[in-house]
Formats: C-alpha cells, structure tokens, sequence
C-alpha cells in the first residue's frame, strides 16, 4: 500500500511544489489538491509541481460536474497530465464545498457523475468526440495534447451506488473516513462489483482519505483533531458505530451543532459534548497524539493494507512539512 498526502485548501502553487517535493523525495506516491469553493483553483495549485517533479503523481480533490462542466474539466486534467507528463490523476464527486458556496443542488448526481465518467474516460487525441448525454453533450472535441500515458481517473464513492459507478468505469474510488472494518466489507463489495462487469480487482485503484494530525506536542495533534471532527464522516451514525455505543451515538446526534459551532469557529473546544466521548471519536477515525502514536498509525495502516487498499490519502492540516517528514521517515519505510 502507497501514500498520498492531500493538502489543505489554502496551499499555494508555491507551497504546493515545496511540499510535493519533499513528499517525492521521501518516494510517496501522490499529492492531491483541495478544492473548495474559497480555495485556490486546485489545477492551478499543481501547475508547478508539475514541472519541477518527476515521479510525484497530482492532482484535484473533489471536483464535480455540478460545478465544472466535464469538458473544462477534461482539457484541465489533460493540460496537468501534458505538464507532469503523465503523472496526473483527478477524483470526481458528486458535489460537497463548491457546489454549496455557489448555491447548487445534487440532482441526479449519479447520472451527471456517469456522464462526466464517460467523457473524461472516452476522450482521445486519435477520434474526435461527440456525446449526448441527458445532462451533458460534447461537441467536435479531440484533444490533441493528450499524453500517451492518460491520467487516473477516481471517483469519490462511500455509497453503494457510487462504488458500483466507480467499478463500472473508473480507474478507481476514494471513500472518505471508513475505520478498517467498515473499509473491508466495502472492498469486498468493490471486488464483486469489479467481477460483476468484467473487470480484474488487481487492475483497480481503492484509496481511503484519513486525517493525520500526530505531531511532537501531543496537547496540539488533539486540539487539531477537536477542531476537525465535525469533518470526520459529517458525523453519520455508521462511520462511527464499530466504535461507539448506542448511548454515545444519541449524544454525539443530539450535539451536532456543537461539533459544528466550534469547527466554524476554529475551535478545539466542544461544548456540551463530553471530553471523554471527544476523546474516544478522535482516536478512532483519525490518526493523534505524540510521536509515541506512530507506531499505533503503522499498526492501523498495514490493516488497511490487509483490506485491500491500494494506496491511503492522508491530510496534513497545521504544520504540513513536519507531518510529512514524519510520515516520509517514520511510517512509510514501515510500509514497505
């Protein structure tokens, strides 16, 4: 199992093409761009670690078809593979933080997201495009820039529909969240999902995005992960259920705002909530603590790997160097 690292939303290109090359000097797999609606264009972002790496992969995460019509998003995704020649990759949604900073709705997301599969995936520089979708259409369009190695193509998917999607037609899915008994049942799913339209699990990509907020002071790796839990599966019920007893579940329902009011606020202080409940949420879904944490956060990650992911996309918040030197130097020689 590979590494990514994703990045937070307010990465410049700069910044970006600092922390990408440290991630690729340590031989991690991947760096994704965040993408919301008051961030950097996430393309943008990558455009220089693009040119200025040689192994890295790149790319943007979550763009939707809600907010970006799939053929911009087909000649971005093409211009970044043409610039890092052939290491771009890309994850579609369905739709989360842009499409509610302009207004939009999710409707019929699992047919926008088919369409915009099928054009991103039937592009080609060797025959011009024309599709008709119900949502989409694509007129007279080759691009002619296209690499010889394409970009990889993942789709966001925690739901049954969505993976489903994914195995039909993409290179590969992301859930976001799934603690590791959740994540073996999906990919168990996945795998039969993959075997029911005819394709090869070994040939398909299955990553999960997980936070990373070890650090050397421990009291500040659990002040991030407070402040960042309202983050953390949007606090449905089944992305914390194998953890947590019915009476907490009703607690941690009854209390959404709270989670919410000190997320918005920038806060590590939830009100209302029990400490020992926060404690317990925290250490659960998200990697925390001292650098004594690491060798738990190896523990963890090679089960993810025994369930079958093929890399693991972990998000560095505060202090992005340091966790990547960490992770770089303690946990993915670990891995190999």
């Amino acid at each position: 199992m590979e590494i990514d690292i994703i990045l937070n939303e307010f990465a410049s290109p700069q910044a970006a093409v600092e922390l990408g090359l440290l991630a690729e000097s340590y031989g991690l797999r991947g760096v994704w761009s965040s993408n919301y609606g008051w961030s950097r264009d996430p393309f943008f972002t990558l455009s220089l670690l693009a040119d200025r790496s040689s192994s890295i992969r790149m790319g943007p995460m979550a763009v939707s078809a809600a907010e970006l019509h799939p053929l911009k998003m087909a000649n971005l995704l093409f211009s970044l593979n043409e610039l890092s020649n052939g290491r771009a990759m890309i994850m579609v949604g369905g739709g989360g933080a842009v499409l509610q900073s302009i207004g939009g709705e999710r409707e019929r997301m699992i047919r926008g997201a088919r369409e915009c599969l099928e054009i991103l995936k039937g592009a080609s520089p060797d025959k011009m495009m024309n599709y008709t979708g119900e949502i989409y259409k694509v007129y007279g369009y080759r691009p002619e820039w296209y690499t010889d190695t394409p970009p990889l193509i993942y789709f966001g998917s925690n739901h049954p529909q969505s993976r489903r999607l994914s195995a039909e037609l993409a290179d590969g899915l992301i859930t976001s969240d799934f603690v590791v008994p959740l994540m073996r049942d999906f990919i168990a799913d996945a795998r039969a999902d993959l075997e029911a339209v005819g394709r090869s699990p070994a040939d398909f990509r299955i990553s999960n995005f997980w936070a990373w907020h070890i650090k050397k002071d421990p009291a500040a790796s659990r002040a991030e992960a407070r402040r960042e839990l309202m983050l953390r599966g949007w606090l449905r019920d089944k992305y914390f259920a194998p953890f947590l007893d019915a009476d907490e579940l009703q607690i941690m329902r009854a209390h959404e705002q709270d989670f919410l009011n000190a997320f918005l606020r920038g806060s590590d202080v939830i009100e209302n909530v029990p400490a020992g409940l926060v404690d317990k949420m925290i250490e659960n879904i998200s990697f925390v603590g001292g650098l004594d944490q690491v060798d738990a956060a190896i523990d963890t990650l090679r089960q993810f790997a025994d369930a079958g992911l093929t890399e693991i996309a972990l998000r560095v918040h505060d202090d992005p160097e340091d966790a990547i030197r960490l992770i770089g130097e303690r946990v993915w020689p670990a891995l190999q």
